[in-house]
């Protein structure tokens, strides 16, 4: 790809510099909230910093400040039974999976919200840094489901299974300071330095052997894939149960609503 260039989408700006990749998702209006089409898009962008040669690292990053990602678009959820949940939840851990899995290494520049499906994509990347304005959470709790496209597992496996127990059952927001204490993110900085530093981090990456980092992301998505592969099938399950609930509908119409919900346990 031809440095500068961009490339054509509706939710997202990507565009190359040297030997970096970098795709900014731009839904503004929506918080950059993942929805179908958003999805779309970034497996594209993925594919096509996978098959370009010159392409050596991609960089993640939100096109307003205000939200790196805040979550899955709650609107598709109505139209959903938990079958469907279930089976939008496996797609949705498959491409969580393809960025993790990509033999190129990859940054997330985090600024403004990264909750639910925003921090599930973040801990995709392989490395992580955030402005001191971010902030983290899985708040799905409060809609009567649960992290269940793969961030529940993945979560305890990156920071721990007390503070990802803490996280998901809560659903509280954490600032950026205490991301960075739990090993969500491996550095903060100030916002005006995030884009400067994501960058940075991105062209360092890109400068090492292309085969040393594809090996060495190989034997870690190795380990980390045994350790997950037994749970995410109880993880598929939990969640279309969740997902059927009365409780969900209650979740998802609250929010919508914008009103406080009251559950039941039904």
């Amino acid at each position: 790809m031809r440095d500068g260039a961009a490339m054509a989408y509706q939710t997202l700006k990507v565009s190359t510099q040297g030997a970096v990749m970098t795709v900014a998702v731009d839904r503004p209006d929506a918080l950059n909230a993942l929805n179908n089409a958003v999805w779309e898009e970034l497996l594209d962008a993925f594919a096509a910093a996978e098959a370009d040669d010159t392409i050596r690292a991609l960089l993640l990053v939100s096109a307003s400040p205000k939200s790196f990602v805040a979550g899955a678009d709650i609107k598709e959820f109505t139209a959903l039974d938990g079958l469907g949940a279930r089976e939008r939840s496996a797609r949705i851990m498959g491409n969580y999976d393809r960025l993790r899995r990509l033999a190129k290494p990859s940054v997330a520049a985090i600024e403004g919200w990264c909750l639910g499906g925003g921090m599930e994509l973040a801990l995709a990347c392989d490395v992580r840094v955030a402005s001191r304005t971010a902030k983290f959470g899985y708040p799905e709790i409060k809609l009567g489901i649960f992290p269940g496209t793969g961030g529940t597992v993945l979560l305890a496996r990156l920071i721990g299974a007390a503070a990802a127990r803490e996280i998901c059952l809560l659903g509280e927001i954490i600032d950026a300071e205490r991301a960075y204490g739990l090993g969500l993110v491996g550095r903060v900085v100030e916002p005006p330095a995030l884009e400067a530093t994501g960058r940075a981090l991105a062209e360092r990456l890109a400068s090492f052997s292309p085969v040393a980092l594809r090996e060495c992301k190989r034997v870690l998505d190795a380990m980390l894939d045994d350790d997950m592969a037994p749970h995410r099938p109880t993880e598929l399950d939990a969640y279309r149960t969740a997902f059927d609930s009365e409780d969900r509908h209650e979740g998802v119409a609250a929010f919508i609503a914008k009103r406080a919900p009251s559950f039941t346990g039904r």
